[in-house]
Order: structure tokens, then C-alpha cells, then sequence
């Protein structure tokens, strides 16, 4: 399998506060894959922009764009990221495998 020697933390957003910007949640860290490049990507809206890391985390993680992933690198550099893509990987009987988020 692949190994998952890093760690990514989540905070889901919440409800918007009076100036429209989401509260968020207690932060839940989860062990990924977090492979560091840049790419130029499309959105789902039709946007393009630069991605900076591709995560992989086991299993299925609830997690929407409005989300904060926050991870540091080998370097003790720190990122606060949304994500830009939500991927699921699922093997051929439909069980969800991974989640991929592009960053």
C-alpha cells in the first residue's frame, strides 16, 4: 500500500459570521500522502488556478471546498489551504479507497 507518514489537520467550516466568513470547527488531524508541486488546474467552475499539493488520505474523508487543511512540510514551513478538487478513490466493488484532495 502506500505509505502515510504525514499528517493533515482539518477544520470543517461552520455557519458564517456577521462579516461572511465561516466559524470552524475543532480541528481533526488525519494521516495522509502529501506529494508538494505545482500545477495549474480547472475548477468546476471553469476557473484556473495554481495547485500546490496533492494530498492522499486513507479511506473516506468528509471534507467540502469551504474546508481549512493545514499541514506543515520537512522544513517546518506551515500551509493553511481550501481545497480546490475533492476526489474519491474507490476499488471495483464501489468501497471508497482514498480521498484525494488538490490543494
Amino acid at each position: 500500500m502506500i505509505p502515510m507518514k504525514q499528517t493533515v489537520t482539518i477544520r470543517r467550516a461552520g455557519a458564517l459570521d456577521i462579516w461572511g466568513k465561516p466559524s470552524f470547527s475543532k480541528p481533526t488531524m488525519y494521516p495522509c500522502r502529501i506529494d508538494a508541486s505545482t500545477k495549474r488546474i480547472v475548477q468546476a467552475n471553469g476557473q484556473e488556478v495554481v495547485a500546490t499539493a496533492n494530498i492522499l488520505m486513507k479511506e473516506l474523508v468528509a471534507l467540502g471546498v469551504s474546508d481549512q487543511i493545514v499541514w506543515s512540510d520537512e522544513l517546518h514551513q506551515s500551509f493553511t489551504k481550501s481545497p480546490l478538487r475533492i476526489s474519491i478513490i474507490r476499488d471495483f466493488s464501489g468501497k471508497p479507497l482514498f480521498t484525494q484532495v488538490v490543494v
